[in-house]
């Protein structure tokens, strides 16, 4: 089982991409990384040049947050969203993530928007989702850092 973080809303959200993580050519990694004493022979060196590849540059990367639009979600989300606009949310949900949510979430989402935060499992189809109201004027990093340990929740941003 997966557990997922998801926004949803009744009009677009901006997506944002804090990872870092970029589609390059396998040349621009072969420049980034030559063949040295140092550095041996991987596998991507032995692939075309003008494959893409993703990149980070380091583990790191996977941690930090990213929002995109999701247009293949998962099937239990239907349980608990009827909104049109799906947005998956990944991240480590440590320090930096949390406080780069918090400023996406005043930046980004209006009231109007109908905005909420589910966070479920995956393949577990008897739960309910509680339910907690945050305003945005009143919302602070301690409201995401309270999330972040919790399951079966709805957040409604108001």
């Amino acid at each position: 089982m997966t557990l997922y973080s998801v926004l949803v809303a009744n009009s677009a959200l901006q997506t944002v991409d804090c990872t870092g993580i970029a589609e390059i050519t396998v040349r621009e990694l072969k420049k980034l990384y030559p063949i040295t004493e140092s550095t041996p022979t991987q596998s991507w060196h032995l692939m075309d040049d003008d494959a893409r590849v993703l990149h980070a540059a380091d583990e790191s990367a996977f941690e930090n947050l990213n929002i995109f639009e999701w247009n293949n979600p998962p099937y239990d989300l239907g349980l608990y969203n009827e909104k049109s606009f799906v947005y998956g949310i990944e991240g480590n949900w440590g320090p930096q993530f949390l406080e780069d949510f918090l400023s996406y979430l005043k930046e980004h989402i209006q009231t109007e928007q109908g905005a909420e935060l589910i966070r479920f499992w995956a393949g577990d189809y008897d739960k309910k989702l509680k339910s907690r109201r945050i305003t945005m004027e009143d919302l602070e990093l301690h409201h995401l850092e309270s999330l972040k340990n919790e399951e079966y929740i709805r957040v409604t941003f108001v």
